[in-house]
């Protein structure tokens, strides 16, 4: 995993924003689900309200700082526990 990446996921899992904020480009955009958050003032309001501590499915440095990140949907979120036994036999 990136040393930038791992960064971003101890802040968030720590949900210590003012140390999230310099690890973020200015320009950064942020997906989640369906919506795109674009400019780091916007996504750090949207991760106060929204925490989430998930690696990202896919994720752009640029200068060093997290350009683009991608959370994982819900689906990606949880690993799957098998294949499930309907049969009520």
């Amino acid at each position: 995993m990136d040393p930038a990446v791992r960064d971003v996921l101890d802040t968030l899992a720590h949900r210590d924003y003012a140390a999230l904020r310099p690890l973020l480009h200015p320009y950064l955009r942020w997906t989640d689900g369906a919506e795109t958050i674009r400019g780091r003032t916007k996504v750090l309001a949207h991760l106060a309200a929204n925490p989430t501590s998930a690696p990202p499915v896919s994720y752009e440095l640029r200068d060093g700082q997290i350009y683009r990140w991608t959370v994982p949907s819900e689906d990606e979120d949880v690993a799957p526990d098998g294949p499930e036994d309907t049969d009520p036999d």
